[in-house]
C-alpha cells in the first residue's frame, strides 16, 4: 500500500466511526413511517394528519413575496417551507406533514449529519408567471403545472422528484466542489428512491420500470465521460485535410495527429444518453449496496462528500467498500 492509498484508508476508516456515530444520534430523529404514509395520503379538505416530531407554522408574507408553511423537525431542527398563493392554504397545509416527514426520512439515508438543515422549498401557485425572488440561500422547486387542487401530479412530484432534489441540496451543502455527474445523479435517484418506496411503493416501482427500460434500450452508458468535456467534431475538422477528414469519418475511432488549437467555444458537455445514463448510474449504487449493505455505501459517500477531489472517489471506493468500480465507469 502506498502512502496516498494508506491515507485514503485511514480517512475511510474515520469516516466509518463517524457515521456510526452519525447514524446514533439521527435515531432520535426518525419519526413515525405510518405516520409520513398517511400524512402523505391524506384526502384534500379534511384535517391533515399529525406526524409526531413535526411541527407545521402558518407564516407571513415578506413584502412582495408569498405566504408560506414552516414546517421544522422538532428533533433534528431541520426546516423546510411550503410557499403558496394565499388562496391555497389550506392544500399547504394538507401537505406539509408529509413534506416534513419526507425530508426526516431522507436526511438519515443520504447521510447528511447537520443539524438545522434548511431544506429547498416547493411553491404552489396557479400564476404561470410566477418567478421566486432572487437568492442564494434558497433554490424554491415551483410544483409543475399545478391546477389548485392535489393531483396525481403533485403527489408525484413531492414524493418521488423532490426526495432526488433534496439530495442534491444536501450535495452542495456538503461538498465545496462539483461532484462527477455520475455520483450526483446515481446518489440522488438512490436516496430519493429508498424515502419513495416508503410512502408510495407503486411510484417507486413504476420509476424503477422506467430505468430497467431505458438501460435497456441504451446500454452503453459510458459514466466516467458523462457530464465531461469533449471537443466539438468540426473544431477538429477545420485544422486537418480533406483526406483526414474523409477518414475520421470512415474511421471514428482514429484520431489524427495534432497539434490543435481550441477556444471556448470549441468544447460540448457530454450529456448524450441522460436516461440510460440516469439508470445506469443509480444501478451502480444499488449493485454496491447489493455486495456491501447500505451502511457501507453511506460510509463511502459521506467520504465522498467530505473529500474534494473527484480522484479519490473511485480509490475511496476500493478502500471502504473492497471494490475496484473504475470498470462500471467506463
Amino acid at each position: 500500500m502506498n502512502r496516498s492509498s494508506g491515507s485514503i484508508w485511514a480517512i475511510g476508516l474515520a469516516i466509518a466511526a463517524a457515521l456510526t456515530a452519525s447514524t446514533l444520534a439521527h435515531a432520535a430523529d426518525v419519526v413515525s413511517t405510518s405516520q409520513i404514509v398517511r400524512a402523505c395520503s391524506a384526502e384534500e379538505g379534511r384535517e391533515p394528519p399529525a406526524v409526531s416530531g413535526i411541527d407545521i407554522q402558518t407564516m407571513p408574507a415578506a413584502p412582495g413575496d408569498l405566504p408560506f408553511i414552516q414546517v421544522t423537525n422538532r428533533r433534528s431542527g431541520a426546516t423546510v417551507r411550503i410557499y403558496h398563493q394565499p388562496a391555497l392554504l389550506g392544500v399547504a397545509r394538507a401537505r406539509a406533514a408529509c413534506f416534513g416527514g419526507l425530508t426526516a426520512l431522507l436526511q438519515p439515508i443520504i447521510p447528511d449529519p447537520r443539524q438545522g438543515v434548511p431544506w429547498a422549498p416547493i411553491v404552489l401557485t396557479r400564476d404561470r408567471s410566477y418567478v421566486p425572488p432572487r437568492s442564494e440561500a434558497e433554490h424554491r422547486w415551483i410544483v409543475p403545472g399545478f391546477s389548485g387542487s392535489w393531483d396525481a401530479n403533485a403527489t408525484s412530484f413531492l414524493v418521488l422528484v423532490m426526495p432526488h432534489e433534496e439530495t442534491h441540496n444536501s450535495q452542495i451543502a456538503l461538498r465545496a466542489t462539483r461532484l462527477p455527474r455520475w455520483f450526483q445523479e446515481g446518489h440522488a435517484e438512490w436516496a430519493g428512491l429508498q424515502v419513495t418506496e416508503v410512502v408510495r411503493p407503486d411510484l417507486a416501482t413504476a420509476q424503477r420500470r422506467a430505468h430497467d427500460k431505458a438501460r435497456i434500450e441504451r446500454p452503453e452508458a459510458h459514466l466516467g465521460a458523462w457530464g465531461g468535456r469533449k471537443v466539438k467534431p468540426e473544431a477538429i475538422d477545420r485544422q486537418i485535410s480533406p483526406a483526414d477528414r474523409e477518414r475520421r469519418r470512415r474511421e471514428p475511432d482514429w484520431s489524427p495527429p495534432g497539434p490543435f488549437s481550441f477556444g471556448p467555444g470549441d468544447f460540448i458537455e457530454d450529456n448524450d444518453n441522460e436516461a440510460g445514463r440516469y439508470a445506469a448510474a443509480l444501478a451502480l449504487f444499488d449493485g454496491l449496496e447489493q455486495r456491501h449493505g447500505r451502511a457501507a455505501v453511506q460510509t463511502w459517500a459521506t467520504a465522498v462528500l467530505e473529500n474534494t477531489d473527484n480522484k479519490a472517489i473511485v480509490p475511496l471506493a476500493k478502500n471502504i467498500l473492497g471494490e475496484d468500480i473504475a470498470p462500471l465507469l467506463r
